[in-house]
């Protein structure tokens, strides 16, 4: 509509209103930082019709209700997307972004799979996209566990630092699996932690689950882990 009036050249002052559906598209024509094309090319047009002494209105109307206009506008628009003579091929920027972003985590997928390093890690994390998408607060305790270095007794005992790797609960060597499933010392916190997610889940829960299913509750049973107690 706004080409087809840019061929009314008299120069009397006019005014006109675009209906639309895409509440989407008004916040777009809104946002002064929204450089889409075709965002762009309407402000063009605008701007020019304005010039002509033409008043341009963008309003929002409801979709599906039975207004004429809009119905036609989907009618055509259907039409115009099973042509093969569509003459717009610009991909917007956005998309662009999001398919090199899917790319760029699926490679990383891939290398996660193959690599053998950080085997505990990929435990708790083995969708590389699920944790990008997840807010963890990560604590040093946090850290040692999801990664099994720095704190456990079988960890230092690995590196010679301690002289045996047993726990003090004289149930085995001291791994994160034996602290998050086994410790006799962890008993009533591991209690609580399986209260809180027994509505959810059924104990013992894998790691996975635990770290981005129950993060809350994961961590606050992992922030109780008394490391100093528990090596000495």
């Amino acid at each position: 509509m706004m080409t087809y009036i840019l061929h009314i050249n008299d120069n009397i002052p006019r005014s006109a209103t675009v209906h639309t559906d895409s509440r989407i598209t008004l916040q777009s024509l809104q946002n002064k930082n929204n450089h889409n094309y075709l965002i762009e090319e309407i402000r063009k047009l605008a701007i020019t019709l304005g010039k002509s002494n033409w008043t341009i209105k963008f309003t929002w109307i409801k979709a599906h209700v039975g207004i004429y206009g809009n119905e036609l506008a989907d009618k055509l628009a259907k039409e115009a997307s099973r042509k093969d003579d569509i003459s717009f091929k610009r991909i917007p920027k956005t998309e662009i972004i999001h398919q090199l972003k899917e790319q760029s985590i699926a490679k990383w997928q891939k290398q996660w799979d193959r690599t053998t390093k950080g085997q505990v890690t990929k435990q708790f994390f083995p969708i590389i996209k699920d944790r990008l998408t997840k807010k963890i607060k990560l604590t040093p305790k946090f850290t040692a566990i999801v990664t099994a270095h720095g704190k456990t007794k079988a960890y230092l005992h690995h590196f010679k630092i301690i002289e045996s790797p047993d726990c003090p609960c004289k149930g085995g060597e001291q791994t994160v699996e034996h602290l998050l499933y086994d410790c006799n010392k962890l008993k009533r916190d591991r209690d609580e932690l399986i209260r809180n997610i027994s509505n959810q889940d059924k104990w013992p829960v894998n790691k996975s689950a635990l770290v981005n299913k129950h993060t809350k509750h994961f961590t606050q049973f992992i922030n109780s882990i008394d490391f100093e107690r528990l090596c000495s």
